[in-house]
């Protein structure tokens, strides 16, 4: 086997491959909980059962918002919040003839709600009192008090370290997950922009986080409205007028991709299927291009990150935006006069090999010991001379 960094696609991935803290997070994730808050809480927690129910009640009236630090005491998601309450009003009898709910529902439907609309059931008159005493004895049976009376015991300083690294930790990691693929997608947005192409969304270089994935036929690979069976999702397309070049899929995955990252590879081999049709059709040259990173590819190859790394035209990573440069270049679409790649991270037979595989004939390859202009892009690990 051979170990040059360009022999193959899977050298080149996972000699580049990203871990966790690498790869950016879109937008701000709100980590904080209000320490001297719980503390006081904690302080006045009742010692018997009905009236530790009673007192989350209370609280729960005060301050409705309160529910989303409570369910985060004892661990539970927001998802999972908002399905088990679902279900408790949905099975807590309006009467003994139980022929309804509490929400005045039929016994025989169960729709879910959001955590939104069980605060607003918290904050209004006629239904705050039943509403209240329901969440106040499902947290209580989740072991919310038992936490609280725990916190009684500890200083703040102690409550701040349990609550940072152990019970905020799970919730943050969810949260982060979702965003990490946003924030490469961001990234490669923003050089995209930076070397004067156009792309779909429109504004995705200025904002991380808030866009509609733009859709295409699966024939014309014209954007189109979403029809299921009929259409592809991407989440960038790099385009020229009405024109489309290259259409980028985005697969982050910084733990088990899961059966999800399994069915998201089989449906890149589709798609390039259709893509090839569509180029022979009508002598096109559109091309697939994956940004995928992550080390979680490391837990299912086979099935995911090898089956889709020969069908892209271009995969980009964190460390090798600059790909997305020179490929736009081969493409026309943009001017790359030099290139200048990471000493510190590449030795010179692996930069060499990499800028003999993008490169082309007229970009110059800069050494160490080459200066570098002022008008210069920042591309995972390398600079792109503009």
């Amino acid at each position: 086997m051979s170990t040059s960094i360009t022999s193959n696609p899977q050298n080149e991935f996972w000699f580049h491959v990203s871990k966790q803290k690498d790869i950016p997070i879109a937008g701000i994730i709100d980590k904080s909980v209000d320490v001297d808050f719980l503390t006081q809480l904690s302080k006045k927690v009742p010692k018997d059962l009905r009236n530790s129910i009673n007192y989350i009640a209370d609280i729960l009236q005060a301050n409705p918002d309160l529910l989303d630090t409570l369910r985060v005491l004892v661990g539970i998601s927001d998802k999972r919040l908002y399905l088990d309450l679902s279900y408790e009003f949905a099975k807590t009898p309006l009467t003994a003839s139980k022929n309804s709910s509490v929400l005045g529902h039929s016994f025989y439907l169960l729709n879910k709600h959001s955590v939104s609309y069980f605060k607003n059931l918290i904050k209004n008159k006629k239904s705050s009192k039943f509403a209240t005493k329901i969440i106040a004895r499902y947290l209580y049976e989740k072991g919310v008090v038992s936490v609280l009376k725990t916190f009684s015991s500890l200083s703040r300083e102690q409550i701040n370290i349990l609550i940072e690294k152990l019970i905020l930790t799970k919730e943050v990691q969810q949260a982060e997950a979702k965003r990490r693929g946003h924030g490469a997608e961001y990234e490669l947005a923003k050089i995209v922009h930076k070397l004067g192409c156009q792309m779909l969304p429109k504004e995705r270089y200025q904002k991380p986080i808030g866009h509609k994935d733009p859709n295409v036929d699966r024939t014309t690979f014209e954007v189109s409205k979403k029809r299921k069976g009929y259409t592809w999702s991407f989440d960038l397309i790099i385009n020229k007028g009405e024109h489309n070049y290259a259409f980028i899929q985005s697969l982050i995955h910084t733990s088990d991709p899961g059966q999800y990252g399994v069915n998201k590879s089989d449906e890149t081999v589709q798609i390039k299927k259709d893509l090839i049709r569509h180029n022979r059709k009508n002598n096109a040259s559109k091309e697939l291009w994956g940004l995928v990173d992550g080390v979680g590819f490391c837990e299912n190859k086979k099935d995911t990150i090898d089956k889709m790394l020969n069908e892209f035209d271009c995969f980009i990573q964190m460390k090798t935006l600059y790909k997305a440069g020179l490929r736009l270049h081969k493409l026309g679409m943009a001017k790359i006069k030099a290139i200048k790649f990471d000493s510190s991270f590449y030795n010179r037979d692996q930069y060499e090999a990499m800028f003999k595989k993008y490169g082309s004939k007229d970009i110059k390859l800069l050494l160490n010991k080459d200066q570098v202009p002022s008008n210069v892009i920042t591309a995972g690990k390398a600079l792109l001379i503009v």
